[in-house]
């Protein structure tokens, strides 16, 4: 039985239980996502953020990914990082912190005369359900994904092999993901991967809840409140709107900030600052 149960624990070993996350995980999202198709409920091609069946996409990654956490949880008694003590303080955390970055990636370059940005002069009405609709898109998105990654998957490579490695792991996978969306490029692919970097230290030194608060903040503040395409994603209406020059360090094109220098420099400098982040108990 050592190759399958740990000796000092008695607990199934990590890598048997990354596999029965990933096999629940990934037939929950093919069932869930052939539903999507049967029903007619795939977002529209190219994909905006005021398209409100993107929806039900972001809903089925975080179903499948909250299933597969589920189960491990229970029958395997393995750990997500969610615990309840300190969820609050964690999150709203998470929350300022993500919004802090992104904010920082588009704002400099404006502040710089490379970029405009403008406030929303349109009817209230269309922008408060702009913001709802960004918010059921972007939060669903945000914590699946964080499920997906940095919760079982994360804490039991950390248990196999080392924290470091674990969050770097999990971090380049985030990247070969958005690989997938549009207007991706390998530049795009590095700086996620260093989003996703830092959401691992982020959780590896406090918990899931400050990434996970983190990961929507940057999502909703990038698209609704900045106005500015979420890793490919057009943005529908927003806050403030506006442009960053074509090519060049401050420009990330049309997949948005989190494509730029400048968000390179930001997040290896927020990534360092979350290394460093006394560990609390």
């Amino acid at each position: 039985m050592g190759i399958l149960l740990n000796d000092a624990t008695g607990k199934l070993r990590s890598g048997w239980v990354i596999f029965v996350f990933a096999a629940l995980a990934g037939f929950s999202y093919f069932v869930g996502s052939a539903a999507v198709a049967i029903l007619g409920l795939e977002p529209r091609s190219p994909l905006s953020l005021d398209d409100g069946r993107l929806f039900f996409t972001t809903a089925v990654m975080l179903a499948a990914a909250g299933f597969a956490s589920l189960i491990c949880a229970l029958a395997l008694k393995a750990e997500v990082g969610l615990p309840r003590h300190r969820a609050l303080s964690h999150t709203l955390v998470g929350l300022g912190l993500g919004a802090a970055v992104v904010t920082l990636a588009v704002v400099i370059p404006v502040a710089a005369g490379h970029g405009t940005l403008h406030l929303y002069a349109g009817p209230l009405g269309a922008l408060a359900l702009a913001a709802a609709t960004h918010a059921l898109i972007l939060v669903p998105t945000s914590i699946g994904e964080e499920l997906l990654l940095r919760g079982v998957v994360m804490r039991q490579l950390a248990l196999g092999t080392r924290p470091w490695l674990a969050g770097a792991l999990t971090g380049s996978a985030f990247g070969v993901m958005h690989l997938l969306n549009p207007s991706a490029s390998p530049i795009a692919a590095l700086n996620v991967a260093l989003v996703g970097l830092w959401f691992g230290v982020l959780a590896i030194r406090t918990s899931l809840w400050t990434s996970i608060g983190a990961h929507a903040s940057w999502n909703w503040f990038e698209g609704f409140v900045l106005g500015q395409p979420v890793s490919g994603i057009k943005p529908g209406a927003s806050l403030f709107a506006g442009t960053v020059q074509t090519s060049g360090f401050f420009s990330g094109g049309d997949f948005g900030p989190e494509a730029s220098g400048l968000t390179t420099v930001l997040l290896a400098l927020a990534t360092i600052a979350a290394a460093a982040w006394p560990k609390k108990p």
